[in-house]
């Protein structure tokens, strides 16, 4: 199911909007049997954005400085392990051009949503360096009409995942601390109480081991597919 429904009814100003995604005739049934029929004309088709982006990462968390992607991808399918086991917020780097034809100005009956597909798990989305929105459940879906304009913008998106998939890929590492059979934490490490990065070059530390280097990694980052999406208000 698209996360931006084809047609929408809402009531604005004391008065029945029919909200679309795509033209035709739509016919509305109130609760009082009554039946409206409006008729959208013109085109409204969906602007993908491909890309290419470049995703960027924070130093000190064991992915590197940044890769390029020609697909959006999950980080746990990367080739690189920096990437694969990487858990904290990651940017999305990427131009996008908008027609000069397209009414980019959004009159009072034309809006543009950007939708950004399946996000793991929450997105914050820049356009033209000004902030648009947060995003933490679906559907993954910003009104950018005030945002945008006619030729080349700039996107950004910063996407947080699940501290797990950095817990998974330290398992891999030798452990840093003394463990009861079933993974408890007997005593408080040393290089911890001393405020000292772990000997073997884990990056998380826990006092219960939740995890293990055979567990699957998690789905995460921006899996698209992103689009900009116009849609149509109509008054019934």
């Amino acid at each position: 199911m698209p996360a931006v429904p084809k047609a929408l009814v809402t009531i604005a100003n004391n008065k029945l909007k029919l909200q679309v995604s795509s033209t035709g005739r739509f016919v509305c049934t109130l609760g009082t049997g009554v039946e409206h029929s409006v008729d959208v004309p013109g085109q409204l088709i969906p602007m993908p954005v491909t890309g290419p982006w470049r995703l960027s990462f924070p130093a000190g968390w064991g992915a590197p400085p940044s890769v390029g992607l020609v697909n959006l991808i999950s980080w746990s399918a990367h080739p690189d392990n920096g990437v694969k086991h990487f858990s904290g917020t990651a940017r999305y780097s990427t131009t996008m051009l908008f027609p000069d034809t397209v009414d980019y100005r959004g009159p009072a009956d034309l809006n543009f949503l950007l939708d950004l597909g399946r996000v793991a798990v929450m997105a914050k989305v820049y356009l033209n360096g000004k902030l648009v929105g947060t995003c933490w459940k679906p559907p993954f879906v910003l009104d950018v009409t005030p945002f945008i304009h006619a030729g080349h913008n700039t996107l950004d998106i910063d996407v947080a995942n699940l501290w797990i998939n950095r817990l998974i890929g330290d398992e891999s590492l030798p452990e840093d601390c003394e463990r009861a059979p079933d993974g408890h934490l007997l005593s408080w490490p040393k290089w911890l109480q001393e405020g000292k990065p772990s000997p073997t070059g884990r990056l998380t530390f826990t006092t219960w081991q939740l995890w293990h280097k055979t567990d699957m990694l998690h789905e995460s980052g921006l899996l698209g597919p992103v689009q900009l999406i116009p849609v149509r208000s109509v008054t019934i």
